[in-house]
């Protein structure tokens, strides 16, 4: 994913979090009416001046807007695992299932032990 692409859908992201128009971005920020909708749509970049505008407007760090990605749908992150999981050798997976059975029946017996100090 280019850099961007990152700018854009973590601008998308933030702005949506405070809940605010492209509109009311661009007014915050003092801008065009419609210079937040061009940079969304990846036919603006906007100067270093005006994405610390952003980032203040939004009220979060400018180097947020270049952090990550976007992440897969969870949709497709499952489907991934399914694969994964299908893949893998019967004999690896009962080892698996047992282990955390284990690790699991172990937590829930230390967390209901009245004596335990945790």
């Amino acid at each position: 994913m280019t850099i961007q692409k990152v700018f854009i859908a973590n601008l998308k992201k933030f702005r949506k979090i405070r809940g605010i128009s492209q509109m009311t971005l661009a007014e915050l920020c003092d801008m065009g009416g419609n210079y937040i909708g061009q940079i969304e749509m990846g036919r603006r970049i906007p100067s270093f001046d005006k994405i610390e505008k952003i980032a203040s407007a939004l009220e979060i760090p400018y180097h947020e807007l270049f952090v990550g990605g976007i992440t897969e749908k969870k949709e497709d992150q499952k489907l991934k695992t399914n694969d994964y999981l299908k893949k893998m050798p019967a004999h690896v997976k009962r080892e698996l299932i047992t282990r955390l059975t284990a690790a699991i029946k172990k937590d829930i017996g230390a967390s209901l032990d009245p004596l335990n100090t945790e």
